[in-house]
């Protein structure tokens, strides 16, 4: 019988005796298992005792992992091991201790390509719905239910259930096996596929130093938010429990594990092994034709990210931390002396006046300006902004117990309580404090006392002109794992989902205060949909290392699919220990990891943002200060002239969830030769590869079939079946300066927005339509994004999108440009600069409009028109007549 059906409706099946079977309802059905022995140790060691000369424990060790779903079969293996005088005598006992509680499953189908498979007690009358962190209605679609006694189907999948052991074996419609889904013998999962697979997401967790590849296969993945030590420094571990399998000659799938507790994802054996730490095992598994459909269905679940403050796409100092308006000032004249465009500062948490070692008066907490060093903040922050400089502040969830605001919070049941006394608890067990000071922790699973924190402390800043938040610490790094939190939950129940609400917390002060201002975040700690927010993750306080580095740009793939698109890295390293030279050779060996960690994060971090540990006033981390300067500035003055486009990435990311820094893999799914760790897209029409080695030269760049341009030279090459370009160098001749940059290549038909530097480059909207056009496709288009860069209109559908399209033949080839939309602010005429790489043509003249552009010239395959200027409502094209 086929049903069609888009609506959520459940029926419970009773059944008699130890048959497994179906029932059929419009989306939601349930399989029960019959009865099963499974052997425990503990019991087995219990029972042992009782007949020491049996050595029982020893003789059934065998059995422990065995299943037996009949009582004949339990009795049978029992005699082998026991012999069959002891087994009848004890039979009974031993049958009673291992008799498993009957299970079910079930299924619910939300489209012909998304399943929900729930394993509980069959006598659970309640099923639990789907978590707060996803939204399922979002993936309901339409779809062709079939279900059989053992079976179900749609009309891209089938299944089979096993009528014992409840696992489900999932094929598509034509028979190619996809993957087998069992219930293991604890509360966990097993999940068996094609070792073939490649195996991404579920956040980072950084393991193998120097190990660009951050793909799962063959590695035990222990997830759960946490801050580890990692080579030299300490990084973060994150939660997102969403796994894609692809392979480009199978059908991939991907699984998203309903379970917000700590998880051990063991990819070691086969079947791959999922442990979470409670016994709620809720697997939802989508299948699709590539690995973008996968993602696709995931952002639909999680959310799709807000557009960043358009400053977010430009570069922020930072440092553990500036002293005083002084330090700042200083480091801020000499970028400004150097030429390096800046577009904001962040604070750490000196500037609410410092904290010191297990002091109950430590300034943790305050989330004040210490206006002794920091004088006249509201002023400050006026004059840094009409220079074109933000401001982030860090803020952490600790409140020293000396000050004013721990014993507010704390009377009001705002901190974490002790389960005992019900007062706010330290978060030091043996109650001597930690480096921050010695005090509690803010409940923010609590909505009353997020909100009251938000508009007591954090509206103020937000209204003196700060534009972001520094979320740091909120894994929790430490608290007492005793506390109880809102509606008595404890700590384990809410650890992973602690800086999800902090997260939530901010947006909806936003909200609530109707601030016009985008909400942005900078957190180390999260979990799936912090991006609806306004969230963007940092790796944590990476050690200063090359090794480090690869790591963090191989979890940078992890983190995309995990729904991240903005993630960055302490650039040049938090704990410059972490180097590993000494002697002689540490300067340079600093400075060239600083030049190579200042490219990579100047093509693909959000934000730009150099930060280091600098108690010691001895160390620099400005661009101008540290590594080769050209270099730095180069690499720098190539992300901001990339920011239009960029930004349009981000208006994409928002409405279609698409990402912005996608692997090569992702777009070209097919191609064997694009699974590459190293390389990675800027879009969809950029690519560049990731270089993280000392001293390294050269590195070799894959070009998958079609024609490619090297951004800087323009040089075309026609890769026929995916090409290697062997020992690329790293350093080019700029101006007579050999700098350091990664490859950049562009696509044929990548139309680039670009910021084409009249005057000091900034991250504002250009008065110029600078268009970078690549090649002669027959048809190609792009949508330039703009807004006024820093509040929420966009959402209501203040932007601005100007629609680029060129068309080309073998007599011409013509660009078009037409916009819609508008914001306060937005230009109502521009010039329009258009540069063309057109390889080996004759060009016989340039209209615009149909009249003759005498503003052109053609050199090296490289045409160059100004157009001049036009009213931005008005449509423009632009025709090149070939001879």
């Amino acid at each position: 019988m086929s049903v069609k059906t888009n609506s959520y409706l459940l029926a419970l099946l009773c059944v008699a005796g130890t048959s497994a079977s179906a029932a059929e309802v419009t989306d939601t059905f349930q399989f029960f298992s019959g009865e099963k022995y499974q052997l425990r140790a503990v019991d087995v060691f219990r029972m042992g005792k009782a007949y020491p000369k049996m050595k029982l424990p020893k003789k059934l060790r065998p059995l422990y992992k065995e299943a037996f779903y009949s009582e004949a079969a339990f009795r049978t293996a029992l005699e082998e091991a026991l012999g069959r005088p002891f087994t009848q005598a004890h039979f009974a006992e031993l049958a009673e201790k291992s008799r498993a509680e009957a299970q079910k499953l079930v299924v619910k189908t939300y489209s012909n390509t998304m399943i929900q498979l729930l394993y509980q007690n069959a006598d659970d009358a309640q099923l639990p719905e789907p978590s707060e962190f996803i939204t399922v209605e979002r993936a309901l679609t339409q779809r062709d239910l079939h279900i059989g006694s053992y079976s179900f189907s749609t009309t891209s999948l089938k299944a089979n259930v096993d009528s014992r052991t409840l696992c489900v074996d999932i094929k598509t419609q034509n028979g190619q096996p996809i993957t087998i889904i069992c219930p293991d013998q604890s509360s966990g999962l097993t999940v068996k596929a094609d070792p073939s697979y490649r195996l991404n997401g579920l956040g980072q967790e950084f393991q193998n130093p120097g190990v660009m590849d951050g793909s799962w296969n063959g590695r035990v993945r222990h997830s759960g938010n946490k801050m580890e030590a990692f080579n030299g420094g300490a990084t973060g571990n994150t939660q997102f429990p969403v796994l894609y399998a692809t392979n480009p000659d199978k059908p991939d799938f991907a699984l998203y594990l309903d379970n917000m507790s700590s998880v051990t994802w063991d990819f070691k054996q086969q079947p791959w092994h999922i442990e979470p730490a409670d016994d709620k095992q809720s697997l939802f598994l989508f299948t699709a034709d590539d690995l973008p459909e996968l993602r696709h269905t995931y952002m639909s679940m999680v959310g799709k990210p807000l557009v960043p403050p358009r400053k977010m796409f430009g570069m922020w100092l930072s440092e553990y931390g500036f002293d005083n308006w002084q330090e700042l000032d200083d480091k801020l004249l000499t970028l400004k002396q150097h030429h390096f465009p800046i577009d904001g500062v962040v604070m750490d948490l000196q500037w609410f006046g410092n904290v010191s070692n297990a002091d109950p008066m430590s300034q943790m907490g305050s989330l004040t300006w210490d206006r002794k060093h920091f004088p006249q903040p509201e002023k400050k922050v006026a004059s840094l902004k009409e220079q074109g400089i933000g401001m982030v502040l860090i803020e952490e969830s600790y409140v020293s117990e000396g000050l004013k605001s721990f014993q507010v919070m704390g009377d009001a049941g705002y901190l974490a309580r002790d389960p005992d006394t019900g007062k706010p608890i330290d978060t030091d067990p043996a109650g001597i404090g930690h480096w921050w000071g010695k005090g509690g922790m803010i409940d923010w699973t609590n909505p009353e006392a997020a909100k009251y924190w938000h508009d007591w402390k954090r509206a103020p800043l937000i209204d003196m002109g700060v534009m972001g938040h520094w979320t740091d610490l909120g894994e929790p790094e430490i608290y007492n794992g005793k506390g109880i939190y809102y509606q008595d939950k404890t700590h384990p129940e809410i650890h992973n989902i602690y800086n999800y609400r902090w997260i939530e917390s901010i947006y909806n002060g936003y909200q609530a205060h109707g601030t016009q201002q985008r909400p942005f975040m900078m957190t180390r700690s999260g979990g799936p949909g912090i991006q609806k927010f306004g969230a963007s993750m940092w790796s944590a306080d990476i050690g200063s290392n090359l090794d480090s580095l690869a790591v963090h740009a191989g979890m940078q793939e992890n983190m995309m699919l995990s729904g991240i698109d903005y993630y960055g890295s302490d650039i040049g390293g938090f704990h410059r220990s972490g180097l590993g030279v000494i002697g002689e050779g540490k300067t340079k060996a600093l400075n060239e990891t600083y030049t190579q960690w200042f490219a990579y994060s100047s093509l693909l971090d959000v934000p730009v943002r150099p930060h280091t540990e600098n108690l010691c006033n001895c160390k620099e981390t400005a661009p101008d200060r540290i590594g080769e300067i050209d270099s730095n500035r180069y690499n720098l003055e190539r992300r901001y002239q990339l920011i239009p486009y960029m930004y349009s990435l981000a208006h994409l990311a928002h409405l279609n969830g698409e990402p912005v820094f996608p692997s090569l893999s992702y777009e070209y799914p097919k191609d064997v030769q694009a699974v590459r760790a190293d390389h990675k897209m800027i879009g969809s029409d950029l690519l560049t590869v990731a270089v993280a080695n000392l001293w390294q030269t050269s590195t070799d760049v894959y070009l998958p079939a079609g024609v490619w341009f090297d951004y800087a030279s323009n040089q075309v090459y026609h890769s026929e079946k995916g090409q290697v370009l062997s020992d690329y160098p790293l350093r080019k001749d700029i101006d007579g300066e050999l700098v350091y940059t990664l490859p950049l290549f562009a696509r044929e038909g990548a139309i680039i927005p670009y910021n084409p530097q009249e005057k000091a480059l900034s991250s504002e909207v250009p008065e110029t339509l600078a268009l970078k056009v690549f090649g002669l496709a027959k048809h190609s288009e792009f949508t330039l994004y703009e807004d006024d860069g820093n509040t929420t209109a966009y959402l209501k559908g203040a932007v601005r999108q100007t629609h680029i399209t060129t068309r080309v033949n073998d007599q011409s080839a013509s660009l078009s440009v037409s916009s819609e939309g508008s914001y306060v602010g937005a230009p109502e005429s521009r010039e329009l600069h258009v540069e063309w790489i057109m390889p080996n043509r004759d060009i016989a003249k340039v209209l615009l409009n149909g009249q003759t552009v005498s503003e052109w010239h053609y050199n090296d395959n490289l045409l160059v028109i100004d157009a001049g200027q036009f009213q931005v409502n008005e449509n423009q094209r632009v025709e090149v007549k070939f001879r």
